[in-house]
């Protein structure tokens, strides 16, 4: 829980789920750069959301305790789905909540998170922030998914795969009805992978694959690139053509057809399918990384601006 503090810089208290390759832990790494962090981890499973009701402050200040040391004093609150449980805060601390999966999860950030109760909202999804607006949200700003280039890294291992996913793809659901021809015509890997074992197999890989789940902007998208592999995936709102270009960062398909031609022709057209992915790799660690997504939230809700610890971070 303690690490070495900057007295100079602001405290943030982060709430996160106790997973170990969420976008919690991500954003976690970045802002221990940017910033001093104490993190609260809650086990995320529904029924335990039931349990929760101890006022945050009451038990950041018996924790801190433990530590015998006096409780700092907080400047900033943020909570990262999938946490989606009501909270008491001091009315003095700007507090944020960063929903990620409002496609699928809207109704529960509003009954069991009350994002409507925070002062900002960012959310990773560009088209639902009307709807967060809608309920009476104070602030709402759009802050995509990102990739941590010192996990999703290019390791210098042979291709194995012509194409991969990785991710869940459950029996007759829309991934499954693409993945399962694909493998009778191409060397594909599908399985579940993490961090640096899911980097190794996106650079044994010519090509990553994604299929949205209700068209999300997902963090496949941006992990992938980060690895120096081509991305191709489905058409999608939400903002991606405002941050990749097409056939200059990655490449979209449209349909099983589509996607299948276009993986014939990268396959055979190495030149052009590495152009796309060094360029697409340049982008992201250029403007998408945690980093970035971090040092945002910062600004947004502080008014701190960590460029120049950013820079050097």
């Amino acid at each position: 829980m303690r690490y070495e503090t900057k007295p100079e810089l602001p405290w943030v208290l982060l709430i996160r789920d106790n997973t170990f390759y969420s976008t919690g832990m991500y954003l976690e790494r970045a802002l221990q750069r940017l910033c001093n962090v104490i993190t609260l981890y809650f086990d995320v499973r529904p029924w335990i959301n039931l349990l929760f009701r101890t006022p945050i402050t009451k038990l950041l200040d018996k924790l801190w305790k433990v530590e015998k040391a006096p409780t700092p004093e907080i400047d900033m609150v943020l909570v990262v789905d999938p946490v989606r449980r009501r909270f008491n805060f001091s009315s003095d601390v700007p507090t944020a909540y960063y929903a990620i999966d409002s496609h699928v999860a809207f109704h529960e950030h509003l009954q069991f998170a009350r994002v409507q109760d925070y002062d900002f909202v960012f959310v990773a999804q560009k088209d639902d922030i009307p709807k967060y607006r809608k309920t009476g949200c104070k602030e709402v700003h759009w802050l995509p998914l990102a990739c941590d280039p010192d996990i999703h890294k290019k390791w210098k291992l042979p291709t194995k795969y012509d194409i991969c996913f990785i991710g869940k793809a459950p029996p007759k659901s829309e991934r499954w009805q693409i993945i399962k021809p694909l493998k009778k015509e191409f060397n594909v890997f599908f399985g579940h992978k993490y961090l640096h074992d899911m980097a190794r197999i996106y650079s044994q890989s010519k090509i990553v694959l994604n299929k949205s789940l209700a068209g999300d902007l997902n963090m496949r998208m941006f992990e992938a690139m980060s690895c120096g592999r081509l991305l191709l995936t489905d058409r999608i709102a939400n903002g991606l053509e405002e941050l990749f270009t097409n056939k200059k960062h990655l490449v979209i398909y449209d349909d099983l057809e589509d996607l299948a031609r276009k993986i014939r022709y990268y396959l055979k057209n190495t030149g052009e399918r590495e152009k796309i992915a060094i360029r697409g790799q340049r982008e992201v660690h250029r403007k998408h990384t945690y980093l970035h997504r971090a040092a945002h939230i910062l600004s947004v809700v502080l008014g701190y601006c960590p460029s120049r610890r950013f820079q050097s971070a």
